[in-house]
């Protein structure tokens, strides 16, 4: 059963107990962004080869960038793009950078991405900048001995709304958002490693629970806008109602089972089951949202590390 409230999740993430305020207002979001702070995480780092930080693209002043980590070795390896999580208006690269070297230490390069957050930049920027990182990933994995033919889009919370939302697109809707100087560019994702995301709005509005009030301000007007509701049925908003889903490839979802997104991943499974998608479920009982953020506090979340560990490797072997 999902818990009450976020107080315990986000409490683990900022390594102190914490009472998070409810949301009240859109202006207030930057502000709360900045207690948002989960460096304290990156402590015990996964064993990699090197990272750096590139500039993917700068438009009209917003620079659009990532963190890369590359294994050890001499590649070239499978490459995955990580969307952190944080309900499309905070969260950051620094916050899942614990987690997703444990993916690169496995002999992944990741690029992890610092997209558009709301509301400075609302919908579309986000889905926008995870289309041009794909295409632009595509051209130049090389690089940094990674190997794009073997590509894995991936992502926790509004992250995998976001991977969700660019296989929409870039295996369905190609001209969706703005492709800028790569719109010609063709990506195909080998699979999809989705952690308790948002894919159903409608459905996350009739059951927000713990997220009764960040569904109010922070994910439908901070990130939608005034005029949600005629938004949260477009497949770049829910990618559920995608008329591309039998073109997704191979997804693994995890949901840990007190987490207030669980309905949203069932939903989604059952949409891409029902579309002939090879797709993986998984539920991991006694946990609740970013329970793998805290794998080395938290007994017990190994397990599931390894098994999408596992699947990932086949899926780009």
């Amino acid at each position: 059963m999902a818990n009450p409230n976020n107080n315990n999740w986000m409490s683990m993430l900022v390594g102190q107990d914490i009472e998070p305020p409810l949301p009240q207002t859109v202006e207030e979001i930057p502000f709360v962004r900045q207690a948002m702070d989960f460096s304290s995480l990156n402590v015990d780092m996964p064993d990699i080869g090197k990272s750096e930080t590139v500039e993917i693209r700068n438009k009209d002043g917003w620079k659009l960038v990532s963190e890369v980590y590359i294994p050890k070795g001499e590649g070239p390896f499978p490459v995955i793009l990580y969307m952190h999580g944080g309900g499309w208006c905070v969260g950051s690269s620094e916050g899942v950078r614990r987690k997703t070297m444990r993916l690169a230490e496995n002999g992944f390069v990741v690029f992890n991405l610092e997209y558009s957050l709301a509301p400075e930049r609302p919908f579309p920027n986000a889905p926008e900048d995870v289309v041009y990182a794909a295409r632009w990933i595509t051209k130049n994995a090389q690089n940094f001995k990674g190997d794009a033919s073997k590509m894995i889009i991936s992502g926790d919370s509004a992250g995998a709304n976001l991977s969700a939302v660019a296989i929409h697109i870039l295996h369905g809707d190609n001209q969706a958002v703005d492709g800028g100087d790569l719109s010609d560019v063709k990506v195909n994702f080998s699979g999809a490693l989705l952690y308790y995301g948002v894919f159903d709005f409608p459905l996350m509005i009739k059951e927000p629970l713990s997220n009764s009030g960040y569904v109010e301000v922070w994910f439908t007007r901070g990130y939608l806008g005034p005029n949600y509701l005629s938004k949260i049925q477009n497949p770049l908003v829910s990618p559920v109602f995608s008329p591309h889903i039998d073109k997704f490839p191979p997804c693994y979802l995890v949901c840990g089972d007190q987490d207030s997104l669980l309905s949203n991943t069932l939903s989604m499974t059952k949409t891409l089951t029902s579309h002939n998608v090879h797709t993986t479920v998984s539920i991991p009982g006694g946990f609740d949202h970013t329970f793998d953020y805290v794998e080395h506090k938290i007994e017990g979340v190994t397990p599931e590390i390894e098994r999408l560990i596992t699947w990932l490797k086949s899926v780009t072997s």
